[in-house]
């Protein structure tokens, strides 16, 4: 029989065991938020008390004001009155009292179980309503380093699974540190507007016929959409941000705030969905942009989505939905707390929760440009409809400073993909070449592909870093005969500027070092803090603040970097301050940066559409983005713009990427990289846009080339549909480009020279082979085969082996004797060796020699020879058939389709300016082409490989295909009036915004 007494220490230990584990559990966010909070004392001192004299690194979270209810039509409601931009040190109650100016609709009825009433219209949603959002298990503390959250920030990132029963962190309206003057707010511009050309086409009445065959598509058209939306409203998806379609499950790569109902709100409305739009609002009452499962917001990404979205429901539904404009400021309000800086420009990954961003902070000092720049109609257009000029100020400010800065880049007109945002240049820091580029010939510098690939496994994807490291490698060689160019290291950052304590010859030295000895990639140059930053003794440590290292010996952390959450050495109420310079800049290059790449693609692209959009949405009354489109547009024609070489011979345009290389040891030159992407397809409609809207009319006829490039890019595969990436050869001439195969096979071929190299050395390697052979076959009267691990051609400064037995696996002679190393020398030097001439006739007579040598020897023993340098034309051959590369193209990067809608945009665009119906019929042969390929069980997915005839479902279906590619279709086949381009601008993401008339 057990006795109590005898195990009552066991349970005694086990209940304290089991509180102990609870209570840890459940403030494990606040310890995290402490931990933030040392972050915050160690990197930048104090933080600003209110004014009740209550500081401390922790804020108490503030409860959120802002719950919509109800969706139904109400009449407009009065606009929002300004308010007065937060002072830095307002009382609690002024904080309060902004919570509350948030416009909120009335408290909906209860039902006996708390759940919320949706209106009477005899449509609900009984399964798809959600319990109250929970954040998920803590994230580490986010750095303190701006330039280490922004490369480590990611528009698309899916944080891990959720702990249940975690109290959520609230965002909380606090102070603001960098406060502007109300004198200083920069008004939203208002007049009488300006005469802007307009944009469509005069439409002529359609015939019957042709009406019917109009209306068949676009049922089509929005039957994809239903089928799509249908697979989203399951509750499987439902208020996620995107529906998985083929398996159909869920993801949350944006906050989880239900980013394609956000997205696909403006959709439904032009589609006629009204009972499925009003279920969506109703949804969005229950969304909550206090709080998220990601501890940073990407700005970009959710101002285009969410904000974007909230406002053309809004505008489109005449703002009887009073849930979405309410919405649409809960998360502008949020975001405000990313211009938080000394120089008012954003941090483009922003740690939303109060005990970080409580903390003073700068932007990053390489920020993406796109996501800098392309925020100006969003946050425009909100400012028109609340009336709070505080949102057109923060994105005016930006706007100032790219055009301060766009004549002085490396290439004027153009931003870099890269830009130093943080508003700080340290002293010791390099300062920036910027060597403008001389008014040559349009695309005088060509790279050429065969040039791109050299140094470069022929079997891998391209890159533009091999690219550029390739065209570095030749510089050294043509201008530093005695280095060695096989070892030269592509750097972004000289050491110079990771801010050593050393004279002009230890730095050049040190540069040196990093340039000619291994590659390595040396870190990005830290983010300055708000004093300016301290001097780091580390060349290629981790990318931590000096001062944060001081703070970690202070509070007694070890030098392996791991942080103390509460270590008694910090006097948290006052820490160390050390204040050194920090010189004043606008927008510059990142620190060190010696080569840029300039595009409108990737990371670039909707800055440059913003340009004109912007213009249109103000009605004209600031003519400063006609001056900036008109630069833009003139440079790009100049340095980016190349007709590409193809077998019809079609006369299409397209914009590559012009790198730029100015470095003390190499040759200052700009590069065209002939890179075609599914991303760029906006920019015909951009050039059309801006021609109509600028009365640049010649820029038109640039328009419906780019926009046909892309049209030739999706009849180019296999499955119809457009690569996301690829290279093509450009033309030396925009206005004739004849056909030539051996120079296409030549770029398909970039190792040639090398490859040939090699096969004569394997040649004589053989020859020397059968010749030991017949040696000992006549000695002893039997053929002897003998066995070699491996056959090895040597650098050019050592010798071929002459002779040496076979390698395993193999009858007769070699049939599979691969070159272990592989002389590493340009193809310049190649040639120089042996002409291609010589070599091919080596090539047959050398070969011809070894396989009748070695069938002499013995005709007992087969003696098939297997070629592991094939000739020319088989190499490219079989490049063809196994990478399926068409006519023009000569390397893929990339053979997704990830559902974009850059492409059909254009198409779009070009239809309402020219009027044109043979637009319609390409845009009708690209959407069966999608359709047939993309179509699932529960949606539409992106596929693996565009030239495959059975591509792979890679089971994902971002927003956008909901919001913008379905869109543009539907719009393409609507009436001219729907969505017209005269009264309304779209955004990045297609959400239509209202002109001012």
């Amino acid at each position: 029989m057990l006795r109590f007494r005898r195990y009552r220490v066991f349970l005694v230990f086990a209940v304290i065991t089991v509180a102990a584990l609870y209570h840890f559990t459940s403030v494990r966010d606040w310890e995290e938020a402490k931990a933030a909070s040392v972050e915050g004392l160690k990197k930048y001192g104090p933080q600003r008390s209110t004014s009740t004299g209550q500081g401390g690194a922790l804020v108490t979270r503030l409860a959120t004001q802002t719950r919509a209810s109800t969706v139904a039509p109400v009449e407009e409601t009065a606009p929002l009155s300004s308010a007065t931009l937060p002072t830095a040190t307002p009382s609690a109650s002024q904080t309060q009292q902004s919570l509350a100016s948030i416009p909120t609709s009335p408290s909906p009825p209860q039902t006996p179980n708390g759940a919320e009433n949706p209106p009477e219209t005899g449509n609900k949603l009984p399964t798809y309503h959600t319990t109250s959002r929970t954040t998920p298990e803590p994230e580490s503390t986010p750095a303190t380093n701006n330039d280490q959250l922004m490369q480590e920030g990611q528009g698309r990132r899916e944080p891990a699974a959720p702990l249940r029963n975690i109290p959520a962190i609230h965002w909380a309206q606090l102070p603001e540190h960098f406060p502007i003057p109300l004198e200083s707010v920069i008004p939203i511009p208002t007049g009488r507007l300006l005469t802007i050309p307009k944009i469509q086409h005069v439409f002529r009445d359609e015939s019957p016929t042709a009406r019917i065959e109009r209306e068949k598509k676009l049922a089509t058209v929005k039957e994809a959409f239903q089928h799509s939306w249908t697979g989203y409203k399951r509750p499987e998806s439902w208020l996620q941000d995107e529906l998985s379609p083929v398996s159909g499950k869920s993801r949350n790569p944006f906050c989880g705030w239900a980013a394609t109902l956000v997205d696909a709100l403006d959709t439904l409305w032009i589609m006629g969905m009204e009972e499925e739009f009003q279920q969506a609002a109703l949804a969005i009452g229950e969304i909550d942009f206090t709080t998220s499962i990601r501890s940073d917001i990407p700005l970009f990404e959710t101002t285009i989505r969410y904000l974007g979205g909230l406002i053309a429901a809004h505008d489109l539904s005449g703002g009887k939905y009073k849930v979405l404009l309410a919405k649409a400021v809960e998360l502008a309000d949020v975001l405000m707390g990313a211009f938080d800086t000394p120089n008012r420009m954003p941090i483009t990954y922003y740690f939303w929760k109060p005990t970080f961003a409580s903390q003073p902070h700068r932007a990053s000092t390489r920020v993406v440009l796109a996501e800098l720049g392309s925020l100006s109609v969003e946050f425009t257009r909100l400012a028109q409809i609340t009336k709070q000029a505080k949102y057109y100020d923060a994105v005016a400010r930006i706007t100032n400073e790219f055009e301060m800065w766009q004549n002085n880049t490396k290439l004027p007109g153009l931003w870099p993909r890269l830009v130093d945002a943080s508003g700080c240049k340290k002293p010791n820091q390099s300062p920036a070449l910027h060597k403008h580029i001389v008014d040559n010939e349009p695309n005088q510098n060509v790279m050429p592909n065969a040039v791109m690939a050299a140094g470069r496994d022929p079997a891998k994807s391209p890159s533009l870093d091999s690219y550029k490291t390739h065209s570095i490698i030749e510089s050294f060689a043509n201008t530093s005969p005695t280095i060695s160019t096989t070892k030269v290291a592509v750097m972004e950052t000289p050491i110079v500027s990771a801010g050593l304590e050393l004279g002009d010859a230890q730095v050049e030295s040190a540069n040196k070092v990093a340039r000619i000895g291994k590659i390595t990639k040396i870190p990005a140059t830290e983010d300055p803090p708000l004093e300016g930053d301290i001097k780091d003794s580390s060349v290629l440590g981790k990318r931590q603040l000096a001062m944060d290292k001081l703070a970690d010996s202070l509070s007694g952390v070890e030098a392996s970097g791991q942080q103390s959450v509460s270590s008694p050495n910090i006097a948290q109420d006052q820490p160390p301050i050390i204040k050194v310079d920090c010189e004043p800049q606008g927008l510059a290059s990142p620190p060190g940066s010696w080569s840029e790449d300039f595009t409108i693609g990737a990371m670039a692209d909707s800055i440059y559409e913003y340009l004109p959009k912007q213009h249109m949405l103000l009605g004209g009354l600031v003519t400063q983005y006609k001056t900036m489109y008109d630069l833009a547009s003139d440079a790009m024609t100049k340095h980016l713009l190349f007709r590409p070489m193809v077998p019809g011979e079609e006369n299409i345009l397209v914009l590559g990427t012009a790198s730029t290389t100015e470095h003390p040891d190499l040759p200052s030159n700009t590069l065209l990289i002939p890179q075609q992407q599914h991303l760029l397809c906006f920019s015909g409609g951009m050039y059309a846009v801006g021609a109509k809207v600028f009365n640049r009319e010649a820029d038109l006829d640039i328009a419906a080339k780019l926009t046909d490039g892309c049209v030739w890019a999706y009849n180019a595969t296999t499955t119809g549909i457009m690569a996301e990436d690829f290279l093509m050869m450009p033309c030396e001439s925009r206005s004739e480009c004849k056909w030539n195969q051996t120079r296409w096979y030549e770029e398909l071929d970039p190792f040639r020279s090398l490859r040939e190299q090699n096969h004569l050395a394997m040649a004589q390697a053989q020859l020397a082979i059968v010749a030991g052979q017949e040696a000992k076959t006549s000695s002893t009267g039997k053929p002897t085969i003998a066995l070699i691990p491996s056959t090895k051609v040597t650098p050019a400064d050592e010798t071929v082996p002459t002779s040496g037995p076979l390698a395993r696996r193999q009858l007769g002679a070699i049939e599979n004797v691969l070159p272990t190393s592989v002389s590493k020398v340009s193809s310049k030097s190649n040639d120089d060796l042996l002409s291609t001439k010589i070599i091919a006739e080596d090539r047959t007579n050398l070969g011809a020699q070894a396989r009748n040598s070695a069938a002499d020897a013995t005709s007992a023993v087969p003696s098939p020879v297997y070629d592991p340098y094939p000739a020319h034309e088989d190499y490219v051959q079989n490049r063809i058939n196994n990478e399926r590369i068409p006519g023009g193209v000569t390397e893929f990067s990339s053979k997704k389709y990830i559902l974009r809608p850059e492409a059909i945009e254009s198409v779009f665009i070009m239809y309402r300016i020219t009027g044109d119906e043979t637009w319609r019929e390409k845009g009708w042969r690209m959407f069966n082409a999608v359709q047939n390929y993309t179509r699932v069980e529960f949606g539409y997915s992106a596929i693996g490989d565009v030239t495959s005839d059975s591509p792979r479902h890679l089971d994902e279906m971002e927003s956008f295909w909901l919001a913008e590619t379905l869109k543009y279709y539907y719009l393409l086949f609507s009436t001219p009036d729907t969505i017209s381009l005269d009264d309304y601008v779209l955004n990045t993401e297609a959400h239509p915004f209202k002109r001012p008339k």
